[in-house]
C-alpha cells in the first residue's frame, strides 16, 4: 500500500506519518512539501501509483484543490473512472468551509486541523476498508491488456503474461508461446496491472505469480529468463513478493 502526505508544514507531515504507522506499520509512506513536488512525482514515467493521499488544502505554492483537480484531470485524460478509484483523497485543512468544494474532485474524506488522533483513526480505518474493497473488486475480473497494432486490436489476458519489457518507445509482452511487440508506455501498463505486476527496473514489469526466485541483482522467471532488478526497487519488490505469497496461502 502506497500512502502519500502532501503538506507544506513539516510538523504536520511528521504527525500524520506517526498516526498512519500506528495503524498500518508496514505501508510505504512518501512525503511531499508542496503541490508542485507531488505533481512532478506523478509526472515521472517510473512513479508508483498512490493508493491513499493526504492533501493539505491551503499550501503556499499550489493549493490542494488545484492539485487535486490536476490529478483527477490526468485520470480523465486516460479515460479512467474518477469515482470509486485510487488514490483515495483525504483533505487535511484548517478551513472546513472549503469542504463543499471537495465533492467536485471526489474527495473520499477530510480531516480538520488541528488533527485529533481519535478522528484521524476513525477516518483512516474507514479509508483502509474502502481501499481493501477496491482492491478485492479489481481482482474479481481477470485483467486484460489491449494490444493495438495499426487498425487491429487484440485482447491478451494478464494471467498469460510472464513479464513486460520496454525499449525504444515499444513494449514486448512475453507469453508462454509467443512475444508481442507494440507501441505503448510501460508506466501505463504498470498502473493498469498493479498489484499483480511489479516494476523491478525501468525496463521490466514482472508478473509476481511467475517469479521463480530472486537475489539482489536479478529476478528469475518461470520461463527461464533472468531480469535485472534495480537496487532501488529491491526492498519494495521483496515486500510485495512476500505479500503475494501470504495472500496465496
Amino acid at each position: 500500500m502506497n500512502i502519500a502526505i502532501c503538506d507544506d508544514e513539516e510538523n504536520i507531515r511528521i504527525y500524520i506519518r506517526k498516526l498512519i504507522q500506528k495503524q498500518e506499520p508496514f505501508c510505504k509512506i512518501t512525503e511531499f512539501s508542496s503541490g508542485k513536488e507531488l505533481l512532478e512525482f506523478q509526472d515521472e514515467t517510473n512513479a508508483e501509483e498512490i493508493d491513499i493521499l493526504f492533501l493539505d488544502i491551503s499550501m503556499g505554492d499550489e493549493d490542494g484543490m488545484t492539485v487535486a483537480k490536476q490529478l483527477r484531470s490526468q485520470m480523465e485524460s486516460k479515460k479512467e473512472a474518477v469515482w470509486g478509484s485510487l488514490p483515495l483523497l483525504i483533505f487535511v485543512t484548517g478551513y472546513p468551509e472549503y469542504m463543499q468544494e471537495a465533492f467536485s474532485v471526489n474527495a473520499f474524506q477530510y480531516i480538520v486541523k488541528p488533527i485529533q488522533e481519535s478522528n484521524f483513526e476513525q477516518v483512516f480505518a474507514q479509508t483502509i476498508r474502502e481501499y481493501q474493497y477496491l482492491m478485492a473488486k479489481k481482482k474479481e475480473k481477470p485483467k486484460e491488456v489491449l494490444v493495438r497494432n495499426g487498425n487491429r486490436t487484440r485482447s491478451v489476458s494478464a494471467d498469460d503474461i510472464y513479464y513486460i519489457e520496454s525499449s525504444n518507445r515499444k513494449v514486448t509482452l512475453y507469453l508462454r508461446h509467443e512475444k508481442i511487440e507494440y507501441y505503448d508506455k510501460i508506466s501505463s501498463l504498470e498502473s493498469e496491472l498493479k498489484p499483480d505486476f511489479f516494476r523491478i527496473h525501468k525496463g521490466y514489469l514482472v508478473n509476481i505469480k511467475y517469479v521463480e526466485r530472486y537475489d539482489r541483482t536479478e529476478v528469475k522467471m518461470r520461463n527461464g529468463d533472468s531480469l535485472l532488478i534495480s537496487k532501488y526497487k529491491y526492498q519494495d519488490f521483496v515486500k510485495r513478493y512476500l505479500e503475494y505469497i501470504s495472500e496465496e496461502r
